[in-house]
């Protein structure tokens, strides 16, 4: 078939015609993600920016029979002074809706007459003859893939001696600039018997799988004399024959009909290509057409003999003849079937002719099937593991028993392509509880970004539905959530199945207790030993925190102390009950924790120096940070000894970025009898960070306090420290410093105490960034767009992903992946990293490494990278991507 490109000279090289290119308007959606272990040592994700590419029309189409003036793809016999018709067929190849405009020329040599009273009709049932009511026209207007079928009328003038010819040309010229000009048809004068022959197909164009084609072949002398028939080997005597091969792979499963205006009629059959004939009776049906010897010439043919003798077919004589064949129920999407007769009389010598040639082209039939993971058309009962649940399956749908709040329930899915063609589908789902965050992700883990293929016909898909249940949800009555897979190309053919969580459990659950007794499940021993304390002293309490729930948790602390008292807790890593040396960062809160995972810690109570002697109460609440009502408190007694001090309290803890700067907020306390005079020297940093006081509310800042008046009676006085770090700190770098101050007395007696300002470095994150350039075909020579918002079948697409460490601490485990969009066909995929010392990996399922770069993609593909830092050609938690490091990644592709 030929094919005729729009002006922007676009190929299509992917091995399909232009009917079968993405539609135009289609957006083709890119969206890159990444999975890595922060400075933590904390399982993260993120995802680019998207990236959108709106596909635009190409212009195509053909006009068949093809044909040249010195061999014409057609020719019709007629009386001077009679009509000829010729049929054509034009077929929009393009991607979009197109408006075909259609004119006729005639030779201007090479023949003997032009016709006249020419003219173009739309031959609306494509049966090769004009009926009532059908248009002349002088355009088509078709859409993406559609036919139409138009007849060339004309007069051969009366005058005209037997045998002139004349030759005329129907044109196209498509609304986007392609032509179609070599459709040349001769036309002859016939004095002699002159028998013509013309064929339809109905229905006409497209056709579905399992229809069945009625082809019907006429014809009528229109010539001046009568016609003889001619010796047709296998039948007797002589006769006029009608042959038409059956296409091949299409059946004849009842007998063909026909009738002649002259002669006996009699339905025959050729099995070896034509070169001999017999009767066909019903016990030779069905008959399906073949081409056992392979040349492109079906071996099975139908056909009627009009048997006669002599010259016994008349002038105006008419024949008519019909079979059925019917189309294979599973016939691929583009299956083209032709077909052209063949008329065999007598003139006074033999006579060939082949009528027009219909053709019908099996459309799209759209169909999908989605269910259970490994069962898209539902099944027998099962289960698998997904996660820490298991999903039991049962026909159509799936379930599991009950999940626990605060937790992600897996359904695992496949998705089948029932139709005959390639076709990209839309999954949705819908049916989750509010607050439920779910969403629909490949078997990897990759979000779905849009839709998901083109898949082949029979193809199938696995992917998932994660649902995360809120933190606070429970409910004992089932849950049903529906999963669907909608056709893009035919919105109506959808299919869903059921996904169904029995029961939702609270998973939140924790156990507060002296040290050594939480998760012990004795709630007699939770509360710790009482204590005595100095005025302007602190004590210990040590308490352990278990979570008993089902799901990792934090939780906040929180204390009930007297007045002015003021409490600070600190990690006690080795659970021996002990405060660790050195000195740990103070935290507010248990930080992550497992299930069934027990936290040591130790609350610091201080104790004003104004505090009255005598028995105070204290409690310790830990809170869920996830479910407020999830908490648990322990509570003890604190006995005040009546001494004085100066107090320079509390002792602060916090993080900063670098560069980074962070105030630290004091009190001192003066519990003696008089006022006194206070001094804070400076503090000389160790790697050379910067500390300064201020005493009036930040106002004014100084590197040291000196003649601070403090009254006695314990009203606090306010210092706060301010503490600035330079750019380029490491982080994981913390600087405990410990700042002393010294009350002076009228007397000249001293009283000093000391704060501990304790400060840490953190780091930053992982940013994805995306972009793309549309080039003109498959080749970057001409940009299309510089962002890739708009490209052409057969245009090549170049994204570019940026993945880079904007923080200031290493990462690990890094595996940047980019899904193949839709409507698309890889091209090839290269990296390059920076900032750090390494070798790029590429991987298509996330676990298999290799170093060189895959060659091919198939539908919904996902390319990974990482960099192999430690040389184990794999990619690991031991594989670090530093501060600053980058990674680059170039994927190519094509739209289809």
């Amino acid at each position: 078939m030929k094919r005729l490109l729009s002006v922007f000279g676009i190929l299509l090289v992917l091995g399909m015609g232009f009917a079968q290119g993405t539609p135009a308007g289609t957006s083709i959606q890119n969206q890159a993600s990444a999975t890595y272990l922060d400075s933590a040592n904390q399982s993260r994700s993120t995802t680019s920016n998207q990236v959108v590419t709106v596909v635009q029309q190409v212009y195509a189409f053909t006009i068949t029979p093809d044909g040249t003036t010195s061999t014409p793809g057609q020719s019709r016999n007629a009386l001077p002074g009679a009509q000829v018709i010729f049929a054509y067929t034009v077929t929009n190849n393009g991607n979009g809706t197109d408006a075909i405009s259609l004119s006729t020329t005639q030779a201007s040599s090479g023949d003997n007459f032009d016709l006249s009273s020419v003219s173009i009709v739309r031959d609306a049932n494509c049966n090769g003859v004009v009926d009532s009511g059908e248009p002349t026209v002088s355009s088509v207007s078709l859409a993406q893939g559609a036919q139409a079928c138009v007849l060339v009328l004309g007069t051969i003038p009366a005058t005209r001696a037997d045998g002139d010819t004349a030759l005329i040309n129907l044109e196209g010229t498509s609304s986007g600039g392609p032509t179609d000009t070599n459709n040349w048809a001769r036309a002859v004068a016939k004095t002699a018997a002159a028998l013509d022959i013309t064929k339809a197909a109905s229905p006409s164009g497209t056709v579905s799988p399992g229809v069945s084609i009625t082809y019907t072949i006429s014809g009528q002398n229109r010539g001046g004399s009568a016609a003889s028939g001619v010796s047709v080997s296998g039948l007797s005597g002589t006769g006029i024959l009608i042959s038409d091969p059956i296409p091949v792979g299409l059946t004849v499963s009842s007998l063909p009909s026909g009738s002649a205006g002259a002669g006996s009629v009699q339905i025959v059959k050729s099995t070896d290509e034509g070169a001999t004939w017999s009767a066909l009776v019903a016990g030779n049906l069905p008959l399906t057409g073949a081409d056992a010897d392979s040349d492109s010439v079906p071996d099975v043919l139908v056909g009627m003999y009009i048997s006669g003798s002599g010259a016994f077919f008349p002038q105006n004589a008419s024949y008519t003849f019909s079979f059925s064949a019917t189309v294979p129920a599973a016939a691929a999407q583009g299956t083209v079937y032709r077909n052209t007769a063949t008329l065999r009389y007598s003139d006074g010598s033999a006579q060939t002719l082949t009528s027009n040639t219909t053709t019908n082209t099996v459309g799209s039939s759209y169909a999908v099937v989605v269910g259970p993971f490994g069962y898209p058309a539902g099944g027998a009962s099962g289960s698998y593991a997904s996660g820490s649940y298991t999903i039991t399956r049962s026909g159509d749908s799936q379930s599991v028993a009950s999940v626990y709040s605060g937790t992600t329930v897996i359904f695992k899915h496949t998705l089948r392509n029932d139709a005959n063609t390639a076709d990209s589908f839309n999954l949705a789902y819908s049916g989750a509880p509010a607050g439920w965050v779910c969403r629909l992700a490949q078997t990897d883990g990759t979000p779905i970004s849009g839709a998901v293929g083109p898949f082949a016909a029979g193809a199938t898909f696995d992917f998932e539905l994660e649902c995360t249940v809120p933190a606070s949800y429970t409910s004992g009555s089932a849950l049903n959530i529906s999963v669907s897979a909608t056709s893009v190309s035919d919105s109506s053919k959808s299919d869903a199945t059921t996904d169904t969580v029995g029961a939702v459990a609270l998973g939140y659950a924790l156990d507060l207790a002296a040290h050594g007794n939480a998760g012990d499940g004795n709630a007699a021993n939770d509360n710790p030993a009482p204590q005595s304390a100095n005025p302007g002293s602190t004590l210990n309490i040590p308490f352990d925190v278990r979570n008993t729930g089902q799901v990792a948790d934090s939780y906040n602390f929180s204390a009930s102390v007297p007045s002015g008292w003021s409490i600070a807790y600190y990690p006690d890593a080795n659970c021996d009950g002990a405060m660790d040396s050195p000195l740990p960062a103070p935290v507010s809160g248990s930080g992550l924790t497992n299930p069934a995972t027990t936290k040591c810690f130790i609350a610091v109570l201080s104790v004003p120096a104004g505090a009255a002697p005598g028995s105070n109460p204290v409690s310790i609440t830990a809170t869920s940070t996830t479910v407020a009502s999830v908490q648990d408190s322990i509570s003890t007694t604190i006995t005040v000894n009546e001494v004085r001090a100066l107090l320079f309290d509390p002792d602060r803890a916090g993080t900063v970025t670098t560069p980074g700067t962070i105030v630290y907020t004091h009190n001192l306390v003066n519990n003696g009898n008089a006022s006194a005079s206070v001094s804070i020297p400076a503090f000389t940093s160790a790697y050379g960070w910067t500390y300064q006081f201020s005493t009036d509310g930040g106002a004014t800042w100084s590197s040291s306090v000196a003649g601070l008046s403090v009254p006695a009676g314990g009203t606090p006085v306010v210092v706060q420290v301010r503490v600035i770090v330079p750019a380029g700190e490491p982080v994981g770098r913390s600087e405990a410093a410990t700042l002393s101050a010294t009350a002076t007395y009228p007397s000249g007696n001293t009283a000093s105490d000391t704060a501990t300002d304790t400060t840490t470095v953190v780091s930053g994150e992982l940013r994805l960034q995306k972009s793309g350039v549309s080039y003109v075909g498959n080749a970057e020579t001409t940009v299309r767009s510089a962002t890739a918002a708009t490209a052409y079948p057969g245009d090549r697409i170049v994204y570019t992903i940026n993945a880079k460490n904007i923080g200031t601490a290493n990462l690990s485990y890094v595996r940047v992946s980019d899904p193949l969009p839709a409507y698309t066909n890889f091209v090839s995929v290269s990296a390059s990293v920076s900032g750090v010392s390494g070798s790029v990996l590429y991987s298509t399922d996330g676990s298999t490494w290799s170093a060189t770069a895959p060659s091919s993609l198939s539908a919904g593909g996902v390319i990974y990278v990482g960099v192999d830092t430690n040389g184990d050609s794999t990619i690991t938690a031991a594989d670090i991507l530093p501060p600053s490091a980058e990674i680059v990644i170039t994927l190519k592709v094509v739209v289809q």
